[in-house]
């Protein structure tokens, strides 16, 4: 008869954004530190629960669940689940505009190597062109993207047409196949995924970066006890300290896990959140 050991259900809504052996490992060293049994449920429809579903948490499906920071936000904005928590740490991603090696991630603003043969050097000259997107409320992929222009003094007038990919991986993709012109990225999809494109990604360009965006939530079902959440934020939170855990996340990109908070997803990152919808005449792929 099997050992009788605590079950952690865990959930990523990160995937194909981020590999599904990512997760994989997440759970495998939270069995290991926690000796436990787990299990992963993998959702690639939706950056998070998906609203006209049952929600996982108030139906006690999910003990710990991995999404986007929208994804976070919208279910925090609701206020009507008791069950949701956000537990106090995040992972770390490797970037070059994070030298600090702090919370957050960028979205990086990619085109294809043939653009530079036209002049495009900057965000504004690719006015007019084909925008890849993976959702209207990707903070990475589309907000931050119309936050910025908006800055700038444009408006959604500045794109020639839209193609909402699905993923960012899929706009990538588009990207690279040339049926868009121009993506906005979240920064750790490319981390990890261009070398298993064609010719490894080496056609794609990253044109700019924009951000920093508020860090991924890993969030909870508060129905845990004290002592299974403590010990997964201090089994995440440790990680530097044990080089073949550490080296193993290293090929995701992971530099280690920090602390967080919910104060990351107030401020200038609600303002994000809060920009209008824009009414789009999309083509879906």
């Amino acid at each position: 008869m099997a050992e009788c050991k605590l079950e952690l259900r865990i959930a990523t809504y990160m995937c194909p954004t981020h590999p599904v052996e990512l997760y994989e490992l997440i759970m495998q060293l939270l069995e290991e530190s926690l000796d436990c049994y787990a299990t992963l449920q993998y959702e690639s429809r939706s950056p998070g629960p998906i609203p006209e579903r049952p929600d996982p948490f108030e139906t006690d499906k999910v003990d710990i669940a991995f999404m986007t920071a929208a994804a976070y936000m919208k279910l925090r904005a609701r206020q009507t689940n008791k069950f949701v928590q956000l537990l106090p740490v995040t992972p770390v991603f490797a970037h070059q505009m994070n030298v600090e090696n702090r919370p957050g991630y960028f979205s990086d603003v990619i085109i294809h190597a043939d653009k530079r043969a036209h002049n495009v050097n900057t965000l504004l000259d690719l006015r007019g062109c084909t925008f890849a997107y993976s959702d209207e409320n990707s903070l990475s992929g589309s907000k931050i993207v119309l936050k910025t222009l908006k800055e700038k003094g444009e408006n959604a007038a500045f794109f020639g047409s839209y193609l909402r990919s699905g993923s960012h991986l899929a706009s990538a993709q588009m990207v690279l196949s040339k049926q868009a012109e121009w993506a906005a990225v979240d920064s750790t999809t490319l981390l990890y995924s261009k070398k298993f494109m064609q010719d490894g990604g080496k056609e794609i360009i990253t044109l700019e970066t924009l951000g920093r965006l508020p860090p991924y939530p890993v969030v909870c079902n508060s129905r845990l006890s004290d002592n299974v959440k403590n010990g997964i934020v201090k089994t995440l939170l440790s990680l530097p300290q044990t080089r073949e855990w550490k080296n193993k996340f290293a090929k995701f990109g992971i530099i280690k896990f920090d602390t967080n908070n919910e104060s990351t997803y107030d401020g200038p990152a609600a303002q994000m959140w809060s920009i209008q919808k824009e009414k789009l005449n999309v083509r879906y792929y």
